[in-house]
């Protein structure tokens, strides 16, 4: 998805777009993959100092306007913006290289820095999942919602639904008059989750091959979850068949 929309919106056309994207242009610092968190000038402040030259007719409004409007399109490149940090390469550099020590890579922190419109979207979709339980009245719901979010969050590196998932696991405990339960329930949502990811990354072949992997995946282990004992017993019975057979293998003279 991130391709496709940085094919279809993701483009340059006038002045206020050069000029934001000159540093870069001149230097190509940090490639395409980081020098929107490195050449200084796709922040909002970073933007708007860029375009404040390109005509001396121009109104704080339109330079405001052309600035937003040029970050709102880089929202759709793959990479993304972080719309108030900026770094210079020495200072991304030292951050990315102590955290390397724990096993995060600079690919994965300029993720999780940066916001596209993908994650705008999922992170959308959630927040507007978390609205819609909140009205049901049982914040355990909300909480098991957070947990599965969380583990997505992580997991995917995006800096949009990780507040949203921190969001609703405290508004659950908050709301919530059995907190043992709430947290259960955010445990489960990490495993429905988590199993999910796991399995669908796991799976080679097509994407949509591992989206319903993924899929079958959370809703089996969502029913295991809140079915223990009839989970059992149906995996008893799909067994079954198989034991009566070997069993009349390992006897039969």
């Amino acid at each position: 998805m991130a391709q496709w929309m940085a094919q279809e919106f993701n483009h340059n056309f006038d002045a206020y777009d050069k000029a934001i994207d000159s540093v870069y242009n001149s230097t190509h610092i940090g490639g395409s993959q980081y020098h929107h968190l490195l050449d200084g000038q796709h922040s909002f402040l970073g933007s708007l100092q860029a375009v404040k030259d390109v005509s001396s007719d121009d109104s704080f409004v339109t330079e405001l306007s052309q600035a937003a409007e040029h970050l709102l399109r880089d929202t759709a490149s793959v990479s993304g913006i972080n719309p108030f940090l900026s770094f210079t390469q020495h200072q991304f550099d030292r951050i990315a290289d102590s955290l390397q020590q724990i096993g995060i890579s600079k690919p994965f922190l300029a993720d999780a820095l940066t916001i596209n419109s993908p994650e705008l979207l999922g992170g959308s979709i959630a927040l507007l999942g978390s609205l819609i339980l909140g009205k049901k009245g049982d914040p355990s719901r909300i909480s098991n919602l957070a947990g599965s979010y969380l583990v997505s969050s992580i997991a995917s590196a995006n800096p949009v639904l990780l507040p949203i998932a921190a969001g609703g696991l405290v508004y659950s405990l908050y709301k919530s008059e059995d907190k043992k339960k709430s947290l259960v329930q955010a445990g489960k949502g990490t495993i429905v989750s988590g199993s999910a990811l796991a399995v669908g990354t796991l799976i080679g072949g097509p994407v949509w091959i591992g989206c319903l992997a993924a899929i079958g995946t959370a809703v089996a282990v969502k029913y295991t979850l809140d079915n223990p004992d009839k989970a059992f017993k149906r995996v008893q019975e799909l067994v079954a068949p198989a034991k009566r057979t070997l069993r009349h293998m390992i006897l039969q003279p």
